[in-house]
């Protein structure tokens, strides 16, 4: 039974580390799935979106594999490639809107929690509810006060250091 709960809770704190960027591989995992297959069953060309790369462009294609790309902002998947010449290639591919809103979506959560960090609000909200649990202690109740504290004793007069002197003669033996 203690290991199922110490299973779980590092199954939710490993959750709450990493969890998003699991949940956002696999929502991508999904989707460029699903792209794959409506690729197999056939696009119409009036479906498909025709990139002409020339050797002086070709630097503004950022591939994410062989089979996908990001172009001026928008992801891509490659349907069919039409070479006209040594220097110049006609991609036709289907626009990944989902895979941009995606991308978009985690980015921007990215940042709230950035931000989120930086504000520190999550810590602000705790304090301020552990306030309304118990109250701190208000000023005259704390215990290390303006007033100086004199003690009771004085070590300093009363230190006697070690030493090697025999203070008394060493007991007699009794017969």
């Amino acid at each position: 039974m203690k290991n199922a709960i110490a299973f779980f809770l590092l199954f939710i704190f490993t959750l709450n580390l990493g969890g998003t960027y699991v949940i956002f591989k696999i929502q991508q995992h999904q989707i460029r799935r699903e792209i794959k297959q409506e690729i197999k069953k056939g696009i119409s060309q009036k479906d498909l979106t025709s990139i002409t790369v020339s050797t002086e462009n070709e630097n503004e294609l950022i591939w994410k594999d062989h089979e996908e790309f990001s172009y001026k902002g928008m992801m891509y998947d490659v349907v069919y490639v039409e070479i006209l010449n040594k220097t110049t290639k006609i991609y036709h591919c289907i626009s990944d809107t989902q895979e941009n809103n995606l991308i978009a979506q985690y980015q921007k959560d990215l940042q709230k929690k950035q931000k989120n960090k930086n504000n520190r609000t999550n810590s602000v909200k705790t304090v301020k509810f552990l306030q309304k649990i118990n109250p701190l202690p208000q000023k005259d109740e704390l215990a290390f006060s303006k007033k100086i504290q004199v003690s009771n004793f004085d070590y300093q007069n009363n230190y006697s250091p070690l030493s090697l002197e025999i203070s008394s003669p060493p007991p007699k033996q009794v017969l």
